[in-house]
């Protein structure tokens, strides 16, 4: 089985600040434009990283709904975070 490189992403350099902001009951289902807005990207990126398999977790409710775990995207956010650049450069080329 191939092994995958972690992928790196401008939004994790602000990962610390946009899981801050993420404060609210961890059950709640988000939608894709909410998270979007919560980590200040475009609604296509998050339909990207969904096709590419490396953004975070979402739940399929139909065919053409798609929702958030609050909880989830912030375990995806943790995931993501690095104390230094050289640990984040680090994690990027292995």
């Amino acid at each position: 089985m191939p092994v995958h490189k972690a992928k790196s992403f401008h939004l994790d350099k602000r990962a610390a600040a946009i899981a801050d902001a993420g404060a609210g009951d961890g059950d709640e289902l988000l939608t894709p434009s909410q998270v979007a807005d919560w980590f200040g990207v475009s609604h296509q990126w998050l339909a990207h990283r969904r096709d590419a398999g490396d953004g975070p977790p979402f739940e399929r409710i139909a065919p053409h709904i798609i929702r958030y775990r609050r909880d989830k995207v912030r375990a995806w956010l943790d995931a993501r975070s690095h104390r230094s650049t050289s640990e984040y450069r680090a994690g990027a080329a292995a």
